[in-house]
């Protein structure tokens, strides 16, 4: 079994590991700040905000890591429009099987 510390020390070490995300837009990515990362005692969530400056149509999300490599990415198919900002949410749990 995994244990409480167990857990943390994984979830921190993905925290500290994150660098930035982008978005891709209308086919090309822009880069978006991490708005928020919390760490819970089974999962991590990561939140990203898109500013009402992005607009178009959003297909992919990605997460990256200090290094600059894809940690996690996700496709999407959201039309964006500029009247206000879209919050996205990342969860992370580890479960040992």
């Amino acid at each position: 079994m995994i244990t409480q510390d167990g857990l943390n020390f994984v979830f921190t070490a993905i925290k500290n590991g994150l660098l930035k995300a982008r978005a891709l837009v209308n086919g090309q990515y822009r880069d978006v700040e991490l708005q928020k990362v919390e760490v819970g005692p089974s999962s991590i969530k990561i939140y990203i905000y898109l500013s009402e400056a992005i607009v178009g149509q959003i297909t992919r999300y990605q997460l990256l890591l200090n290094d600059g490599k894809v940690f996690l990415e996700r496709s999407e198919h959201i039309a964006k429009d500029g009247t206000r900002g879209l919050l996205t949410l990342f969860e992370i749990k580890l479960q040992e099987v």
